[in-house]
């Protein structure tokens, strides 16, 4: 019986390790993304915060000070929020990519299925034409 010998075995194995990396990169990016939100949600938090102290301000220099609080709170939940917009762009395009990277491994998979089962089918023909073989050198030799 011949082995099975699939010549782009590299090309799958250079695939899968794509597709490995492609799913860490991906990870990662989603973590960064959850990290950003929770970020954007504390700054929103403490803009509430802020905001709700300024009502309860006793004199003009209180309500300035809370109300400069409130702008800094502001400026920090855009900052916040602009990097969950860079967070959310990159988990996006790393998972296009991933996409990609998933659909070339199975691309040379099926290829190897196909060429696997052909093989089968190969080794199959090979070994019955064998058995037909012998068959008829038993039935030439009893005759």
């Amino acid at each position: 019986m011949r082995r099975f010998r699939f010549r782009l075995q590299g090309l799958l194995r250079l695939r899968r390790l794509r597709e490995r990396e492609g799913r860490r990169e991906l990870a990662e990016a989603l973590r960064s993304l959850r990290q950003a939100e929770a970020r954007c949600e504390a700054a929103r938090q403490a803009l509430r915060q802020a905001e709700a102290r300024v009502v309860q301000g006793r004199d003009a220099q209180e309500l300035r000070w809370w109300a400069d609080a409130v702008e800094a709170c502001r400026q920090q939940l855009a900052r916040a929020e602009a990097v969950r917009a860079e967070a959310a762009r990159r988990a996006d395009e790393l998972w296009a990519r991933f996409l990609q990277l998933r659909r070339d491994r199975k691309v040379v998979e099926r290829v190897r299925d196909r060429r696997w089962k052909l093989h089968q089918r190969e080794q199959a023909r090979r070994e019955q034409a064998q058995l037909d073989e012998l068959a008829l050198l038993r039935r030439g030799r009893q005759g």
